[in-house]
């Protein structure tokens, strides 16, 4: 069996928030799953549509419209790169979802009503 070795030490990762959206298409969940797995390493994908086009075996302007889904329902956001002309040089995609709220920890609730958070942080002081 060939080794495909792009894919060796990479993974992909699709929150619930994604990959239950049901205003995206399928292969939109696809293209954000690879742009997380390309922006492990500098935070950010820099990916031309080009090269995510041939990884999903699509047409690039397809790429482009899948991109600007996702960033229109805030899920990565893209920053154009330009020189001193004023013309794109590279273009960054982060990835702008959060499965869960970071300043309210998780969202259960225990038996007695209180967020599962809290009752950690009592036990912390004991």
């Amino acid at each position: 069996m060939k080794e495909n070795k792009e894919a060796i030490g990479y993974y992909s990762v699709i929150p619930a928030t994604v990959l239950y959206n049901k205003d995206l298409k399928a292969n939109e969940k696809l293209l954000y799953a690879i742009i997380t797995s390309l922006a492990c390493k500098e935070g950010y994908c820099f990916a031309s549509n080009k090269y995510l086009a041939e990884k999903l075996d699509v047409n690039p302007k397809t790429i482009s419209s899948w991109i600007s889904d996702l960033r229109d329902k805030n899920f990565v956001i893209v920053e154009l790169i330009r020189n001193e002309n004023k013309q794109i040089i590279q273009r960054r995609i982060y990835i702008n979802d959060v499965p869960y709220p970071l300043n309210n920890g998780y969202q259960y609730q225990s038996k007695n009503g209180q967020a599962i958070h809290k009752k950690v942080e009592k036990n912390k002081e004991v």
